[in-house]
């Protein structure tokens, strides 16, 4: 400011610390910029839409998915009516009852901009403002067409094997006995595609319980007494979203598919699978894996229902609960390397009579509605693609060695 004190003329300089102002700024800029890292990064499509519905914003990751390489057109647009028949519907009650601050939830069918067909699981879920009012909503779509794939899959190979049944079913004077069999194999497809349903629904709420946890942890990001039990909820979270997408990957049915695989890390997953099997039965797992043990080739899924497979025979055998050894070491086999996988249990044992019959088709111990008889032989052919070999050791009352030898992965 300039003016005149006592007919002089002077100028005044004001000063003013803004340093907390620009620091504030600074750290909303960056906590801004990590939020927008952490939504385009997702591998959902986040969108935000306006109370209406109309589309304000939308992930990189959801712009990849929806194959669209320009988000201007689509700003502004009605996110309701992007949705076609029914699905429509479904998308305006969703809107509705985010717009009475709940979830709302549907799956659809759409295609992208350029035209390849999908299959989503959506949440929509209000976002409030600094006065606790409902300003926005958040819809999250999960892209489901693999595990829509894969459960269409599973009912069309239910079908075949309900049809394969009735053929048999015709022929029941000539193979009775097989075909009691064949239809509990019916009953575990039809349980294994109602597992993967299950699964798949209870993606929805770990989803949403996920989010709000995520939500309240960036609300008090100075409160480390009070955040504990919020990242606690988020890791089991996690740790249950894993255990379903593996359940969803298990039940998938897909072309052999051969890559190099850790064989530590394969059992260790099958274990993961049943382990509430196991603890309920009172069945202490054992892991005895070898230092440095190279990696094999296989298809994952075919290993996977191996180990799974053993597991449950072993566990099966344990009704009072035993000790159950899982062992993993290298071996050689003249010139080349192998792995050496044993799975040891203390259990009731086989008897030298029906260890001759162990490998036949539909030859089981167990109680009627508990197995096929496919079990074994399955073990063997999947041990024998892989060119491996597979070997039991069992005495009635003390326990059962089973003994897989696969080659290891050799140069590149």
């Amino acid at each position: 400011n300039s003016y005149r004190v006592n007919g002089s003329r002077v100028i005044q300089c004001n000063i003013r610390d803004i340093t907390e102002r620009k620091q504030a700024e600074e750290a909303l800029r960056a906590s801004e910029e990590f939020s927008q890292r952490v939504i385009d990064s997702s591998i959902d499509c986040i969108k935000v839409l306006d109370l209406e519905g109309h589309l304000l914003s939308m992930s990189g990751g959801g712009q990849k998915l929806l194959e669209i390489d320009d988000i201007a057109p689509y700003l502004n647009e009605s996110w309701i009516d992007f949705w076609k028949g029914k699905d429509r519907e479904a998308a305006r009650e969703a809107v509705s009852s985010a717009q009475k601050n709940e979830v709302g939830t549907f799956r659809a069918y759409c295609e992208t901009a350029k035209g390849t067909p999908k299959w989503w699981d959506v949440i929509i879920s209000p976002i409030m403002n600094a006065q606790g009012n409902i300003d926005r909503l958040l819809s999250v779509s999960r892209d489901i067409t693999e595990r829509k794939q894969a459960e269409m899959e599973l009912t069309a190979a239910n079908q075949r094997l309900e049809q394969a049944l009735a053929e048999l079913q015709a022929k029941r004077d000539e193979v009775a006995g097989m075909t009691q069999q064949l239809w509990q194999a019916s009953k575990l497809a039809t349980m294994g595609e109602l597992a993967a349903s299950i699964a798949h629904e209870l993606n929805n709420p770990l989803a949403t319980v996920g989010l709000r946890t995520e939500a309240l942890l960036m609300e008090m990001p100075d409160h480390p007494e009070k955040r504990k039990p919020l990242e606690i909820i988020a890791q089991e979270v996690d740790r249950m979203a894993t255990l379903v997408n593996n359940l969803l990957q298990f039940s998938r049915r897909s072309h052999r598919q051969i890559s190099t695989v850790d064989p530590r890390e394969e059992v260790a997953t099958s274990v993961e699978f049943v382990h509430y099997h196991l603890r309920s039965r009172n069945i202490e797992v054992v892991h005895d894996f070898a230092d440095g043990l190279p990696t094999i080739q296989a298809d994952r899924q075919q290993l996977r229902q191996l180990f799974l497979n053993l597991l449950t025979n072993a566990s099966d055998a344990m009704p009072q609960g035993g000790k159950l050894t899982l062992r993993a070491t290298s071996i050689n086999l003249g010139d080349a390397k192998a792995v050496a996988i044993e799975v040891e249990d203390t259990g009731e044992g086989i008897t030298a009579e029906n260890m001759e019959k162990i490998w036949e088709p539909f030859f089981t111990t167990k109680s009627e509605g508990k197995g096929t008889g496919l079990g074994m032989g399955i073990c063997r052919h999947i041990v024998e693609e892989h060119g491996g070999t597979i070997d039991i050791q069992s005495q009635a009352g003390q326990g059962t060695t089973i003994r897989i030898v696969l080659p290891a992965t050799h140069g590149a």
